[in-house]
């Protein structure tokens, strides 16, 4: 009898632990960032813990901001999300109002590789992850992965910013928009975004909510050329982007 009353307190208390750690599919509330937030890549400030994990998307994220910045961090240890946000990128549209069709949008887009730094990265990640059908290559360590991807990643994608051309700009840009990846020793992969709350146009300094978009997109297609090593092929079932749809408001001191 006390052993049944037992290994029922343990299930019990195993299903209360899993429960509380069950993340909502979009974020619910509003965050202050870590007063030592840093753009690098790494969850770390965070403790690796996220405010959502989106069954759509297939990634944990949080989104938080300051006085100055509004922050997105993201991660994801699916190999083939991984492999699509290589070759297409990760997308964040901010509205100024919850409505997601209004006509003032800011659109955020990163990495974004032309052929050979999507070729270079890739092409390593599948060295990384089909070892045994890539007997002829050298093994793929993490820190390789992370210098090639820190090499050719360079740019960022932006649209419908007031001030600043659509197209690209550098990640080392003036304009205080800053972004930062990185693979973890799992071959896990995290992407920081920080964007300045002034280019978002919140009316009523930031106290009323807005929707967000966060998307990962579709690989791009690259027209052959002469002497690049081509992308190696996808999955048909990773081809397609996948999104979600949130709304979120500042959070204030």
């Amino acid at each position: 009898m006390r052993k049944t009353v037992l290994l029922t307190l343990i299930v019990l208390a195993a299903a209360t632990a899993t429960n509380a750690q069950k993340l909502p599919n979009v974020q619910k509330e509003s965050l202050r960032a870590p007063v030592n937030i840093k753009i690098d890549g790494k969850a770390t400030e965070w403790d690796n813990k996220f405010k959502a994990q989106n069954s759509a998307t297939e990634l944990l994220y949080t989104l938080s901001n300051d006085d100055e910045n509004l922050y997105l961090t993201v991660q994801t240890k699916f190999k083939d999300v991984i492999d699509k946000i290589m070759r297409g990128g990760i997308t964040l549209n901010v509205n100024s109002t919850i409505d997601r069709k209004s006509g003032n949008q800011i659109s955020l887009t990163y990495p974004s590789f032309d052929q050979a730094g999507a070729s270079k990265v890739t092409n390593m990640l599948v060295v990384k992850n089909y070892p045994k059908a890539n007997l002829d290559e050298e093994p793929v360590s993490i820190d390789n992965l992370n210098k090639a991807f820190a090499s050719q990643s360079k740019v960022i994608d932006v649209k419908g910013i007031n001030g600043i051309p659509n197209g690209e700009v550098s990640i080392y840009n003036e304009n205080g928009i800053q972004v930062a990846a990185h693979f973890d020793d799992e071959y896990g992969y995290t992407c920081e975004l920080a964007i300045p709350v002034k280019y978002l146009s919140l009316p009523d300094n930031g106290s009323k909510p807005f929707s967000y978009q966060l998307k990962v997109n579709e690989p791009k297609q690259f027209s052959p050329k002469a002497g690049n090593r081509p992308p190696p092929p996808m999955k048909m079932t990773s081809v397609a982007a996948t999104d979600t749809w949130g709304e979120y408001t500042l959070a204030k001191k």
